[in-house]
């Protein structure tokens, strides 16, 4: 399937865009009223070796044994301060890893080799920089907010590259990578990546509306039409992103694995998601009639994933519309509701995402054998994590074509889509066990043996449910525990055999997960804590 066609594609380039309001004087702090978020969503006792596998697996050392923190609590937590800290070495132009490098720019993986991951992919730096500006809204370190800023300026610059996939306006903004300089990379690739550009709008719209909520004296004119102008044709980088999504979303682009060409899952979700905060900002900037296009396509592309990827007799949501000769279960499944979700599309604790949750788990545990192995660290054999490679027939094992490995930002996904339903759950007082998400509560039932129907605060299921739920979040962290080395490091693999790790070492996305997953654990615990006590 090629293209579907809009039904609303008579508004195409019909604009009368307004100017931004009077209000606004160039130069002085703009206060944007109303702006808020849609739906936030934003990763020992006994010690074993470590697991570092290099590229070419030979003459490998066993590490000496790490000096760690007892208990799985303290290291999630040291963790947690690591993966951020490699995570900034990757980012120029203060990381260690991205010398010479433009500023702003997120490298991947500092490897050059085996495989060559030192470039930027537009996707990657997104969801990166997503957890740089979750960190700056914490930390309020300006040194984040310069990073932050660069990235912007970079994003602007790379828009504006002719490069393989096209020019600014020409289909340029889905090329998937560029050189750590900016330059286009001109080599053959899977291109292009319609993902990209949403998830870049999203985190610098978040960046925006977090200065607006925080401290709105940031905010000037000149610094905002950068990032919107409310003009058509647009150049500023916000307001490009979401005409790009707005007119490409029904054509076919490569997934964000960069391997099959389809319309994906992945790729929609988080292009609907864009789309809705687009509206809301277009709106409060008197853009009115891009509001009303961005809308209409936000309609037609929720049409679109509501009745394309539930796989009614699979019992699972597909990643693919019409790759037939995969089964589309599929961690991009999970890190669509992550990155892409809303309160009533997909979000981490819809019926569909759990049940693919379930059905992936259960592949990758029966798949991988590192995964017949019990982890140390963790008593709770019941509700044992496993590691989540990227899809069953998954044939990339960090160097080149042989056999797919568990990942560690699928492992972590895992966990951050348990922790986010843990807390809507005891936000909300009730769950619901019915057919759709069966499979997904027989793991947490102790013998097995759910039933269905709706689980309310005041019963004791409900406390047993989410209290095993959350043990089941961090098994899948102390998997990551088990394979991280003793500094904390984290590459893109590990092997399914011998557990080493393996393919791009320090992976920036593997960075980004884990301190996405340990931050969500945070408020899920905090929430459970008081959900069990008022239940006492």
């Amino acid at each position: 399937m090629a293209v579907l066609r809009s039904v609303l594609g008579s508004l195409v380039g019909v604009y009368c865009c307004s100017q931004l309001a009077a209000a606004y004087v160039v130069g002085n702090p703009v206060s944007l009223p109303g702006y808020q978020h849609v739906f936030p969503n934003p990763a020992r006792v006994d010690v074993l070796p470590p697991k570092f596998q290099p590229a070419d697996e030979q003459q490998q050392q066993q590490p000496a044994e790490p000096l760690v923190p007892n208990g799985l609590e303290d290291w999630i937590k040291d963790q947690r301060k690591t993966s951020m800290r490699f995570l900034l070495e990757n980012i120029a132009p203060n990381g260690s890893n991205a010398r010479g490098a433009a500023p702003g720019s997120v490298i991947a993986s500092p490897s050059k080799d085996a495989p060559n991951y030192y470039y930027q992919w537009v996707r990657d730096a997104a969801i990166t920089m997503a957890e740089v500006v979750a960190e700056y809204g914490e930390t309020k370190d300006e040194s984040l907010k310069a990073i932050i800023e660069d990235y912007a300026k970079l994003q602007d610059s790379i828009q504006n590259t002719f490069n393989p996939s096209g020019g600014y306006t020409t289909g340029g903004l889905g090329e998937p990578k560029f050189m750590i300089d900016g330059a286009p990379f001109t080599e053959n690739w899977g291109r292009p990546q319609r993902d990209g550009p949403a998830l870049r709008a999203l985190t610098l719209m978040n960046y925006v509306r977090m200065l607006n909520e925080t401290d709105p004296s940031l905010i000037s004119h000149d610094w905002l039409r950068k990032l919107y102008d409310g003009k058509f044709p647009t150049r500023s980088v916000i307001k490009a992103d979401l005409e790009y999504i707005s007119h490409s979303w029904n054509l076919t682009g490569f997934d964000l694995w960069e391997e099959v060409k389809d319309l994906h899952f992945y790729t929609a979700l988080v292009q609907h998601k864009a789309l809705v905060e687009g509206r809301e900002l277009a709106v409060v900037l008197g853009d009115s009639a891009a509001g009303v296009w961005y809308e209409s396509q936000r309609h037609e592309l929720r049409k679109f994933l509501t009745t394309s990827f539930w796989n009614k007799e699979r019992g699972h949501l597909v990643a693919y519309l019409d790759t037939r000769y995969r089964s589309g279960i599929d961690c991009s499944l999970l890190l669509a509701s992550l990155h892409g979700s809303q309160e009533d599309l997909f979000p981490p604790w819809s019926d569909e995402i759990l049940a693919s949750l379930a059905v992936l788990v259960a592949d990758m545990a029966e798949r991988h054998p590192i995964n017949k192995q019990t982890p140390p660290f963790y008593p709770e054999g019941r509700l044992r994590g496993v590691g989540i490679g990227r899809y069953p027939e998954d044939r990339y094992d960090g160097v080149g074509l042989g056999e797919g490995n568990p990942w560690f930002l699928c492992t972590s996904s895992v966990s951050n889509i348990l922790y986010n339903t843990i807390e809507r759950f005891l936000e909300q007082g009730y769950f619901d066990i019915n057919d759709m998400n069966l499979g997904f509560y027989q793991r947490l039932h102790p013998t097995g043996n759910a039933v269905t129907g709706r689980y309310t605060a005041g019963q004791p299921e409900f406390k047993n449910y989410l209290t095993d739920m959350f043990k089941y979040a961090d098994s899948f962290l102390n998997v990551i525990r088990w394979h991280a080395t003793p500094e904390g490091r984290l590459s893109e693999q590990f092997n399914k055999y011998s557990g080493w790790q393996r393919g791009a070492k320090d992976l920036t996305w593997s960075y980004g997960s884990f301190t996405s997953a340990a931050d969500d654990r945070e408020v899920a615990k905090k929430a459970l804590v008081r959900g069990m006590a008022v239940a006492a």
